[in-house]
C-alpha cells in the first residue's frame, strides 16, 4: 500500500458492482503514470524535443533511446509528485 501512495494514488478511481450490494473498486492508473504520460506527450509534441537530431534541446535528451525518454518522463512525474507532497 505504501508504494501505491508513493505513486500518488489513483488518477481515475471508480467504483462499480458486478452484482447488487457488492461494490468493486477499480483504481485505474496512478498519478505517476498519468503525469509521465503527459510529459511524454509534451516531449513528443515539442519540435525541439528528444527526437530531433541536434544538440539544441537543453534537456540532454537529443539523439537518445526510447528508454531514456521514458525514464526522463518518470523523473518529471516523480518531481511533480514530490512538489505536491503526495
Amino acid at each position: 500500500m505504501a508504494d501505491w501512495i508513493k505513486q500518488g494514488g489513483a488518477a481515475f478511481p471508480i467504483a462499480h458492482s458486478t452484482e447488487p450490494g457488492a461494490p468493486v473498486a477499480e483504481h485505474g492508473m496512478t498519478l505517476r503514470q498519468y503525469y509521465a504520460g503527459q510529459a511524454l506527450a509534451g516531449l513528443c509534441a515539442n519540435p525541439g524535443g528528444p527526437f530531433q537530431k541536434n544538440d539544441m534541446n537543453g534537456w540532454g535528451l537529443t539523439n537518445c533511446t526510447e528508454t531514456r525518454v521514458a525514464l526522463a518522463c518518470l523523473d518529471l512525474a516523480d518531481a511533480l509528485l514530490a512538489e505536491e507532497g503526495s
